[in-house]
Formats: C-alpha cells, structure tokens, sequence
C-alpha cells in the first residue's frame, strides 16, 4: 500500500506534541504512537542496533532535539529545535524539522535514504537499505591505511618495504612494489571481495566492526547498512594521509600516496 505525505503526517503531528528533550525512539500502530523509549544521548543509533518491532507495528522513527551549524562555526544547540524521521512498512519515509513553530518537510520518498538514522529504522522493520555507498577497492584502501596509521605511531619513519608489507593482499603483493603495481593489487583484491559475503563472514565468526556483539549485529543488518557502518569505523581517508604525512619520511609518504591515487 502506498502511504501518502498526508497519510504520514498524522504520526509527525503526535509526535511533535510532545517536549522532546532527548533522543528518542517512535513506535506506531495504524491509529496512534503506541510507544516510545528514550535513546542514549551520546550515540542513539547505536542504541538500535539489534531491535526488532511486533508485526502491527506499522512505522517506526527517531525523533531529537536539533542543531544547526554554519560552515566554520560550532554547531548551536536550540530547544525550539525538534528533528522526526518516521519509515512506514511501505518503504515510504518522511522527515521533518521543526523550528520554532515552522515546520519543513522533507520527502515522502520510497527510495532508501543514506545514513544511520535511516538504516536503523529501516532494519528494525527487516526492509533493505540503500545499496552499499563504498566499493571494497575503497575498503581495502581504508583498511591499509588504519594498519600503517596504527604502526606508524610506534614506529615512525617506516620505509616503503615495511608499508607493502601490511597490505591487506599479503602474498599476493610480488616484486616489482611500485605505486602502480600495488595499485593493481588493491583493486584486484577488492574485485574478489563482496560486501554480503563480508557481512556473513562477520555474521558466523565475528569481529571487525562490532566487537562483541558482532555476530548479531552483522546478521540484522543488511550489506548496505554494514558498508556504512564498516566504512565509519575506519578513519576517513584524509585524516589518514594528515596523520601519515607527519609520521612518514616525505619519498614514503609520497610513494603510499601516489599508490591510493592510481587506484581511483
């Protein structure tokens, strides 16, 4: 069944009649909000990780209390601010911000949106997310980057023998080690590799990104909503060449970053 903006709105209004003074998390039924939990301030999303909802709940959301930011300044926080993503069974969502009386509505759209909020919600109701964001090339990079990072702190100066030698493709790296060979290796070894099979390796034996709790968490998420949250858990690719611009020697530093160039 397709839901409507106005369809949708109804679950906005109710929610919006209450202070919201911390995250939260929305649960409606056809009629009305039928309930809802307060999320941890600091990480909310994660706080969802895992939850499900009884099958006559028709929709679920976040609402929290809102920020804006200008380019260059700190972010300021506002009580008049309120922030509601609400996700129907249908796929439809609709997210609103409300700002002091005036309210500005984004969507309704079916098309899975990026980012946490929405992943989340679309999970805890078993619908996919938008597809993976990130190529495994760039996973690859991202990874082979932490691990030099990581080394490079306790081991500065590492030569260009020593960066090769922590790449993700192990052996398969062979003579001659220049930039564009290694390239041609980061590539191939991401071609090999598949976001889904990933998230099920994760799923059967845990480990990376989740910890403990990976197994679980792999499984209820999706291979889109997994790239992202395997992507984040690494450091940009940026902050990486910023910390390793410090730390390695310039003809180093210039061979890694000339490899991560022919790679795109």
């Amino acid at each position: 069944m397709h839901i409507t903006h106005i369809e949708l709105e109804p679950f906005v209004e109710r929610t919006l009649r209450r202070p919201v003074e911390q995250p939260t998390f929305l649960s409606f039924d056809d009629i009305d909000l039928v309930a809802h939990d307060e999320l941890d301030a600091d990480d909310p999303v994660r706080s969802l990780l895992c939850r499900t909802v009884d099958d006559h709940i028709t929709a679920v959301g976040i609402c929290a209390p809102a920020s804006t930011s200008k380019p260059g300044h700190a972010s300021i926080e506002s009580a008049d601010q309120t922030v509601v993503h609400i996700v129907h069974r249908s796929g439809t969502a609709l997210t609103v911000l409300s700002e002091q009386g005036s309210v500005r509505t984004f969507g309704p759209t079916t098309e899975p949106q990026h980012g946490r909020v929405p992943d989340a919600c679309r999970r805890i109701l078993g619908l996919p997310t938008a597809p993976p964001t990130d190529s495994m090339t760039d996973f690859v990079i991202a990874a082979w980057l932490e691990i030099i990072a990581r080394v490079a702190l306790q081991t500065p100066e590492l030569s260009w023998h020593d960066i090769v030698a922590l790449h993700p493709a192990g052996s398969s790296v062979v003579e001659p080690t220049t930039p564009t060979a290694i390239a041609h290796a980061t590539k191939d070894l991401g071609r090999s590799l598949q976001w889904e099979r990933f998230r099920k390796v994760i799923a059967t034996v845990g480990g990376f990104p989740f910890g403990d709790s990976a197994m679980e968490t792999a499984a209820w998420m999706d291979a889109g909503m997994f790239s992202r949250w395997a992507m984040d858990s690494l450091p940009s690719r940026s902050d990486a060449f910023d910390l390793l611009e410090a730390v390695l020697g310039p003809a180093t530093f210039d061979r890694l970053w000339a490899t991560i160039r022919f790679c795109e």
